[in-house]
């Protein structure tokens, strides 16, 4: 007989059991090296892989995240695995005395489905203690399910080196599947009649192996980890550390085409979690211990895809009817939050790192914050929900503490006016007894905070509510509604015949439509008309639950996260739909907009894997009209100049105006100074006041006079404290040096000074709000999303200026004093508690004559801060001409904090803060 070069088939073993599978080809007792050669066991076949190499994932970049890049793994053994997928009577056998689980099993010969990551390694436990062999598998305790499956093994950790059933590995799997790769012959999508079928039955199936293309999706044993660019040696995956991370799953399925099964995929249309079941999910066993395994971190080493907006502004302004709109979304190659802020000056992506997973992300109805859960729809972990300011200082984040879990948020604005958030305690499927011990709850949001969860009902519904509540729908797996009629409190009722959906989405615009996605089912194809695969068209029910609306995809593609459109929407119904549109790998490439007017579908975003896209529009009508301002200048605060010489400082300045019409109606204290003070003050670290730091780069006390007079006091009525820098240095400037060619070089300042009035405030606002700046402008190397500072060190105490000739008396010294006196009587005025600060230097300055880098003398100093003490304006200072307690790496370098020293001064000044008499 002719073996294949990479393998040869051995059948080591006779029949265990009289129910063991008749196969034909499974020959007699055989052996070879003396491997397991007593006969008992059928159908393995025996792979010589010491000494060669199998390559797993692909280049291809359009592939999901984990499936590139390709990674090389090497053999240093042989190993035994199954001829074809275990079959549902041998599990059966097997599984009644170990946990009782009996599978359905509709005809001799079929293959076990619907079992867990877990159930398979009790059964190859099984099989091993059967054999005297080693477990593969250990651990402390099992869970299982009210029909015996288990969900989780606790303690679990699987031996390598065991001399027993297992699962193959993955490179293993496809070591072995590449010998007889062919899914034009394997049951798959165009003959299988959607079902799986009897093992060995297909045309793909050889001598060796059976349906390792098609039929069945299989368990493989490894942890879903990342790949890397390089060459590993018996590799087994990552850690299984958690029944609800997602496993991996290989070869296809009936359900999949030809030309949609990949040796490199690693899963199905969505993550298979280890405690997940499925009527096409089988496995099949491998023998054999693995010398020196080598396993991965979860991170792995991938490169990430960059995410390319594929519309330009005109387009979105006629798709949306505005050139307001924003776009949220998960990267799945990140786990990070990305948004899109489309304006008229075009489209700006920002992606904001964190180590949070987010989503379902929802913009809230003013498009200023974004709330999201830690888990997605169908997974059956604890979730947590938080809301964060929609920009990419990692502004205000905020968690909803509550003892269970809270998942999938959606914004509502009530009757009364209170902006909620709605959310169910998981996001698991929506079948048995588990959905109803669920339940949904609003919780109010307001001032940055959450106020007290109210329970609504129960049962997840995490479609969405009504905004008259007499209707709340959920999908994953079934379409449910719960109806509030005149005759019931409100009836729980399942749609669509029963069939699976998910993605359920009820509309905002009070229409009560809902769209969802299905898996190809008789309703969806009677109403359509014809035969379509999962997710390949979009359904719309009315409130009723018939279909009213079907929009199939586009070619090559299918929808997956479908959702209205939200934002201030005209009183016309909506018929915007965002969606993901997944690839023939299933990593989702597109973000796509649905328009139900015409069914057209419109591309918007491009990447590698973008995930759960929430959609939000400000249109224009009645209650927002068109704007009276221009649009080219309003709230246009930086303009990019390349002979700015301190452009940095304009990137600055207008990203604080910015901040400051977000939250000129909430904030209570502003900090001015230069980056001496942008670099001290942690806005999140100031508990006694809301607070913004406005301090930017190489700028003094006259801008911060010129913000205090034109923006803060007239358009911030609850401001209590004014926190200005005292630098003795920086009063030899005059306003023009700094202050004035700012505003200068600003449009917005420049507009803002003829037109910017109570009426137009709010526009001009909105405008701001549109605009994105370049962080790669900064000046200095600050930590990610933030303006604080690494530490570098006090070093040498450096003195920039000639020190000589600064003396009090100078024009420009006395301008600064000025405008320290006019804070003082405007603050006064207003009855606002005004300090004046001094941020640690340099201790070594003390030494020196200057009394820091810009000078001036020290005995001049101290006639400038004494001479701003007697005008009444409270001192805070940390300096304490270089007797501070500030450490060496408390410092960024001879005149700036790094953010160890920032925490401190934040602190310090905090407490001061609380203590200050202020206005009520």
């Amino acid at each position: 007989m002719k073996f294949p070069s990479k393998f040869v088939l051995l059948c080591v073993f006779a029949f265990l059991m009289t129910s063991c599978s008749d196969d034909s080809s499974s020959s007699s007792a055989s052996t070879q090296d003396g491997i397991l050669g007593n006969d008992r066991i059928p159908g393995m076949v025996h792979v010589l892989a010491n000494g060669k190499s199998v390559v797993l994932g692909t280049n291809e970049p359009t592939a999901k995240v984990d499936e590139r890049p390709q990674m090389r793994v090497d053999f240093t053994y042989d190993y035994s695995i199954s001829r074809h997928e275990v079959l549902c009577n041998d599990f059966n056998e097997v599984m009644k005395d170990v946990s009782g689980l009996q599978l359905e099993c509709a005809q001799d010969s079929m293959p076990a489905s619907n079992v867990t990551f877990f159930d398979v390694a009790l059964y190859a436990n099984a099989m091993s203690k059967k054999m005297g062999l080693d477990s593969a598998y250990v651990f402390s305790s099992a869970e299982f399910d009210a029909g015996n499956h288990c969900m989780n093994l606790n303690g679990f950790s699987f031996k390598p080196e065991a001399d027993g059933f297992r699962l193959p590995t993955e490179a293993e799997w496809v070591f072995a599947a590449e010998q007889v790769w062919d899914p034009e012959k394997g049951w798959n999508f165009l003959n299988s009649n959607f079902t799986f079928h009897k093992v060995c039955t297909s045309a793909e199936d050889t001598q060796y192996l059976c349906d390792m293309a098609g039929n069945m999706l299989e368990w493989v044993n490894d942890g879903r980890v990342l790949y890397n660019d390089g060459a590993v040696t018996n590799f087994v995956g990552g850690v299984v550390s958690s029944n609800t991370t997602a496993g991996v799953v290989k070869g296809g399925s009936f359900r999949k085409a030809p030309n949609e099964m990949f040796l490199y995929k690693r899963g199905d249309d969505y993550p298979i979690l280890y405690s997940n079941r499925a009527d096409y999910v089988g496995f099949r066993l491998a023998y054999g211990s693995i010398p020196n395994a080598t396993y991965l971190s979860e991170n792995g080493d991938a490169s990430l895809t960059p995410i390319t907006v594929l519309v330009s502004d005109a387009e979105i302004r006629s798709l949306t009817e505005s050139y307001k709109a924003k776009l949220a979304f998960r990267n799945e190659e990140s786990g990070n939050l990305v948004y899109v802020s489309f304006s008229s000056k075009g489209a700006n992506v920002v992606e904001i790192p964190d180590t949070i997973d987010v989503y379902h992300p929802e913009i809230s109805p003013d498009g200023q914050r974004v709330a999201f859960c830690t888990s997605s729809e169908g997974e059956s972990g604890r979730s947590s929900i938080y809301v964060r300011d929609l920009d990419d200082f990692n502004h205000n984040l905020v968690k909803l503490d509550v003892e269970g879990g809270a998942a999938i948020p959606r914004w509502r604005v009530k009757p009364n006016g209170d902006t909620v958030i709605v959310y169910v305690t998981s996001p698991y499927n929506n079948e048995g007894a588990q959905f109803e011990q669920e339940s949904t709850w609003e919780v109010p949001f307001a001032n940055r905070k959450f106020g007290v969860p109210q329970k609504l009902f129960n049962g997840a519904y995490h479609g969405g509510i009504s905004d008259d509540d007499r209707l709340a729908v959920s999908g994953s797996t079934r379409l449910r509604a719960r109806i509030v009629s005149d005759q019931a409190l409100g009836n729980d009722v399942i749609w669509y015949e029963g069939e699976q959906a998910c993605n359920a989405s009820l509309s905002k615009d009070g229409s009560k439509r809902t769209l969802f996605l299905d898996f190809g089912g008789n309703a969806g194809r009677t109403f359509v008309g014809t035969n379509y695969r999962v997710h390949e068209e979009l359904l719309i029910a009315d409130s009723t639950g018939n279909l009213v609306q079907a929009v199939p995809t586009l070619s090559g593609f299918r929808f997956d996260h479908s959702e209205w459109a939200g934002g201030v929407l005209k009183d016309s119904a909506s018929n915007l739909v965002v969606v993901s549109l997944t690839n023939v790998n299933e990593a989702h490439e597109y973000i796509a907009l649905v328009d139900l007017k015409d069914n057209s579908v419109h591309l918007l975003v491009q990447g590698g894997d973008l995930w759960q896209p929430c959609l939000w529009v400000r249109q224009e009508n009645a209650s927002h009209p068109k704007p009276v301002v221009d649009k080219d200048s309003a709230g246009a605060y930086f303009e990019y100049d390349a002979s700015n010489p301190v452009v940095f400082s304009s990137v600055e300045l207008a990203m604080h105006l910015k901040s400051f019409w977000k939250y000129s109606g909430e904030v209570e204290a502003v900090a001015f100074g230069s980056s001496m003070v942008l670099d001290a003050v942690i806005e999140n670290a100031m508990t006694s006041y809301f607070t913004l730091n406005m301090g930017v780069s190489l700028s003094d006390i006259h801008l911060a006079e010129y913000l205090l007079r034109h923006y803060v006091l007239p358009y911030a009525p609850k401001i209590k404290v004014v926190v200005v820098e005292l630098s003795p240095g920086l009063l030899f400037r005059s306003f023009e040096e700094n202050a004035g060619w700012l505003i200068d070089h600003s449009p917005g300042m420049l507009y803002d000074q003829n037109h910017l009035t109570e009426e137009t405030k709010n526009e001009i606002a909105d405008f701001s709000l549109d605009q994105e700046y370049p962080r790669d402008l900064f000046s200095q190397q600050y930590l990610k999303n933030t303006f604080l500072l690494p530490p570098g060190g006090w070093n040498s105490p450096e003195i920039a200026v000639d020190i000589s000739m600064m003396t009090s008396d100078l024009p420009n010294v006395q301008a600064g004093l000025e405008a320290f006196r006019s804070i003082k009587q405007l603050t006064d005025s207003c009855g606002i508690a005004l300090v004046a600060v001094i941020t640690p230097r340099n201790p070594a300055y003390k030494d020196t004559e200057a009394f820091d880098i810009f000078g001036p003398p020290r005995d001049v100093a101290h006639e400038l801060i004494q001479t701003v003490a007697d005008m009444g304006i409270l001192i805070f200072d940390e300096n304490k001409d270089g007797l501070h307690d500030y450490t060496d790496e408390m410092a960024a370098n001879s005149y700036h904090v790094s953010y160890l020293g920032a925490i401190q001064f934040s602190e310090r000044l905090d407490s001061l803060l609380k203590t200050l008499p202020v206005k009520n």
